[in-house]
C-alpha cells in the first residue's frame, strides 16, 4: 500500500466508524450480571499483543526497546486482569496501562531517535515486490514521523481512533476528554497528516 493509499484509508476510516460500535475484543464479555468477567491472560496476550506493540512504538518508544516495552506492559497486565471488571473495553483498558509504560520508557530514554524502523513486518506472509516493501516502509515513516510530532494527548487520539479505530465514547472515556473533542482532534489530525503525505510527495517530508 502506497502512501496515496494509507492517507486515503486513514482520511475515509470516517467519523460514522468511529460513532460506532465497539470492534471485536480478545477473551470474553463483561459478564452481564455485573460478576467480574473472567479472562484468561494467554488470551489477551495472544489477541492484543500486535495492538500493544503498535500502540508502544506510535507513542514514541525507540524500536530497540520496544520489546522490553511490550514485554512489561504484559507484566502488569498479568497482575491486573483479575481486578478487570469490564466497565470499560478492553483495548482501552489496556491502552491505559501501555500509555503509563511508554510515558516510563521515554522518561528513562532521552536520547535522540535514530531513522525510524518499519512498524509493522510488511514483508511477512505476502512476499512483496522490493517496490511495494520500499513504498511500505515510506508510508509508515511519514506516519510515525507525524505521530512523533504530536503532544501526548494528540498522540493518543491518533493512535485509538485513527490507527485503531476505537469508537468515539470509547476514546472519549479512556483519555477523559470530551466527545466532542475527540471528534474535532480526529479531522484535525486527519488534516495534518494528508499534509504530511502531501510534503513527502513534494520533496519536503
Amino acid at each position: 500500500m502506497g502512501p496515496k493509499a494509507v492517507a486515503a484509508t486513514l482520511e475515509h476510516s470516517s467519523l460514522d466508524g468511529l460513532e460506532g460500535g465497539v470492534a471485536p475484543e480478545g477473551g470474553p464479555p463483561p459478564n452481564v450480571a455485573g460478576n467480574v468477567a473472567e479472562y484468561d491472560f494467554d488470551q489477551v496476550y495472544e489477541a492484543h499483543f500486535d495492538f500493544v506493540w503498535r500502540s508502544l512504538r506510535m507513542l514514541g518508544v525507540p524500536a530497540e526497546i520496544v520489546e522490553d516495552a511490550v514485554q512489561d506492559t504484559f507484566s502488569v497486565v498479568s497482575h491486573k486482569l483479575p481486578e478487570f471488571e469490564g466497565r470499560s473495553a478492553l483495548r482501552t483498558w489496556l491502552f491505559a496501562i501501555l500509555q503509563r509504560v511508554a510515558s516510563n520508557h521515554r522518561r528513562t530514554q532521552r536520547r535522540k531517535l535514530q531513522r525510524l524502523e518499519p512498524l509493522f513486518d510488511v514483508a511477512a506472509s505476502r512476499e512483496p515486490t522490493p517496490h511495494a516493501h520500499a513504498e511500505a516502509v515510506e508510508t509508515l515513516d511519514v506516519i510515525q514521523r507525524f505521530c512523533d510530532m504530536l503532544d501526548a494527548e494528540r498522540r493518543a487520539v491518533f493512535v485509538l481512533a485513527l490507527l485503531e479505530e476505537v469508537p468515539a465514547p470509547e476514546v472519549a472515556d479512556a483519555l477523559g476528554i470530551p466527545i466532542n473533542t475527540v471528534y474535532s482532534r480526529v479531522r484535525s489530525l486527519r488534516d495534518g497528516l494528508r499534509r504530511a503525505f502531501e510534503r513527502r510527495e513534494m520533496g519536503d517530508g
